[in-house]
């Protein structure tokens, strides 16, 4: 099996006990403060909850659902604290006013984008919420962003983890199956690189003058 493989299915094993005994409780408030600022094993529980449900530990429909709409309600949250006491703060640090208003122009440019790419990134996950409710971004793009930042992280990691939980031995069979192409491919494009930069190195070498 892959040590990616691996790594989903330890991820699992590690949090079953706590899974099987709070159930969806702990993934979805997991889910919920991390869109307002506090670190939480979120995406890792959603992993676990998706795998444990080809298990029938879970319904994978309901995690889905209630995993989107708690990601809706934390982001939304951290929106509102930005927009109630992140001013102040912001207003607080040492920023040039210049700065302050290219921060605003950026989010007014590229805060949609933002809202939905930052889902996936842990760090900015937790924080533009807070960040674009700042800036002032108005109440209805950042719903409109958040809930399409939601639906498609939570079916990336929920839909993609529940298929690898379905199809495990047999992806495990395909990836062992091709591992030995794997590093012949390595091999070869390393030798390729080594040719490449001898023949490089020698052709300077030969445009040089040399000295007599």
């Amino acid at each position: 099996m892959s040590e990616f493989l691996q790594s989903l299915m330890t991820v699992a094993n590690n949090y079953e006990p706590l899974l099987v005994e709070y159930g969806l409780i702990i993934i979805l408030t997991a889910i919920a403060i991390e869109g307002f600022g506090i670190p939480a094993p979120g995406q890792s529980l959603l992993i676990a909850g998706a795998l444990l449900s080809t298990r029938g530990e879970f319904d994978i429909r309901l995690l889905l659902i209630s995993a989107s709409l708690a990601t809706i309600a934390g982001s939304t949250l951290g929106y509102i604290i930005g927009r109630i006491g992140g001013r102040k703060l912001l207003l607080r640090l040492p920023l040039r006013p210049s700065r302050l208003e290219r921060m605003e122009a950026f989010c007014q440019r590229y805060g949609t984008l933002l809202v939905i790419l930052s889902r996936f990134i842990d760090g900015p996950r937790q924080l533009t919420g807070i960040f674009v409710g700042s800036l002032k971004m108005p109440a209805i793009v950042f719903l409109l962003a958040t809930s399409a930042g939601a639906v498609l992280w939570v079916g990336f990691w929920g839909i993609s983890s529940y298929y690898l939980g379905q199809h495990i031995h047999a992806i495990a069979q395909v990836f062992e199956s091709i591992a030995p192409y794997t590093w012949i491919t390595t091999g070869i494009l390393i030798l390729a690189i080594c040719i490449y930069l001898f023949r490089r190195h020698h052709h300077r070498n030969k445009s040089t003058p040399g000295e007599h």
